[in-house]
């Protein structure tokens, strides 16, 4: 791997996505509590389409730096020993705790097993394990799909206009993916290949399929960054119009699109990320949050930085353990915060999950083992400190 100059603005980002990945998970909650009032399905409703761009980011990101990152030969045997020790080893533990949690282990080890492994390539040990279960094969494909994307920008690159050709195609065909799909569930039942069918159905959610184009869409900027930047300074403000427009929609189809009697978690329904009039918002989301990292980057304070950047350090191992930060702050919310206005609670909520997150995963790192649980070396956390 080549190493090229550092791009400050990716650790801006990635600390960004995942503070709005906590922020939408503790909306889920308090959107089904009995107090929650009109005002507050206004304003959770912004906040989640403020949060919305977490995902597809963190998988723009991945693809951005990989490519950007991986100028030369790669060995896939190191390439891949070492997402297997970084990334999937702390899942598989996670995911046995989380299935602890959930009453797995009272029964005999005969019939937990199963459902051990289940989780595993599944995710379903937690709701947010999806997320591994889906970037995964990004990585075991990363240099196949190199050698397509490179193979790609080649024949393009002497065409007019050929930088904007595969942009185009790309986000075409992620549409047309997207309108179809429903027929492509149908077609899977219809079919009953094993596998295949659930992965199309049931554990649709967590399709690589789905989320491939956010993926290819960083491997591009990656390959022409200074080009990517550029372009993003010239469609600033179309892309925070377009941001604004969808937010007014979006919050519009929340607040009437529904029976009124409906929980504000179900009226969540509309907003959820695999549709294509979302992707349109999802994509303009990215790059407008890019340029809002990019600004902090270059202008913002040193203090302000380096908050970012330290969340964006632990945010794997944060992300893994935040669903059970998440657990033990609604009881400091039950027991502090209850009869507070919902909208503070989310807040406050979100704010002591991301610390709670953070910190436990820096403690992790500070033990010989903690590697397994966050994936990062002992010893580098040593040297940086």
């Amino acid at each position: 791997m080549i190493q090229k100059q550092r791009l400050g603005e990716i650790e801006i980002l990635r600390g960004m996505a995942f503070a709005a990945v906590v922020l939408q998970h503790s909306i889920a909650h308090y959107s089904v509590v009995p107090e929650v009032t009109a005002g507050d399905g206004v304003r959770l409703t912004l906040m989640l389409l403020a949060a919305k761009f977490a995902v597809p980011a963190f998988i723009f990101i991945t693809g951005l730096v990989l490519f950007y990152n991986y100028d030369g030969v790669i060995s896939y045997s190191s390439f891949i020993r070492k997402r297997f020790k970084d990334i999937i080893v702390p899942y598989l533990l996670w995911s046995l705790l989380y299935a602890g949690l959930n009453g797995t282990y009272a029964r005999p080890v005969i019939e937990w097993l199963p459902d051990v492994t289940r989780y595993w390539y599944t995710g379903k040990s937690s709701y947010h394990l999806w997320y591994i279960v889906m970037i995964i094969p990004m990585y075991l494909l990363f240099p196949f799909l190199r050698t397509i994307v490179r193979k790609a920008v080649q024949w393009t690159s002497d065409r007019r206009y050929g930088i904007l050709i595969l942009p185009g195609v790309l986000f075409a065909g992620y549409e047309l993916i997207l309108l179809l799909r429903p027929w492509l569930s149908e077609l899977a039942q219809a079919w009953q290949i094993p596998v295949l069918m659930p992965y199309f159905t049931t554990y649709a959610d967590r399709n690589i399929v789905y989320y491939l184009y956010y993926f290819l869409l960083g491997a591009l900027a990656g390959l022409h960054i200074n080009t990517f930047l550029d372009t993003l300074r010239r469609v600033k403000f179309p892309v925070v119009l377009l941001c604004g427009l969808f937010v007014v929609y979006y919050t519009g189809l929340v607040m009437g699109g529904y029976p009124l009697d409906a929980t504000y978690g179900r009226r969540f329904i509309g907003l959820t990320l695999l549709q294509p009039l979302m992707a349109v918002f999802l994509t303009a989301s990215v790059l407008l949050v890019y340029q809002l990292a990019l600004s902090i980057t270059k202008s913002g304070g040193d203090r302000h930085r380096q908050f970012w950047i330290t969340i964006s350090r632990y945010s794997y191992g944060g992300y893994l353990a935040h669903a059970l930060m998440l657990r033990i702050t609604y009881e400091l919310d039950d027991w502090i915060m209850a009869g507070w206005d919902v909208t503070i609670r989310t807040l406050i909520t979100a704010v002591i999950t991301l610390g709670l997150s953070v910190l436990l995963t820096y403690l992790l790192t500070r033990i010989p083992y903690g590697v397994w649980l966050t994936g990062i070396p002992y010893k580098k956390v040593q040297k940086q400190a």
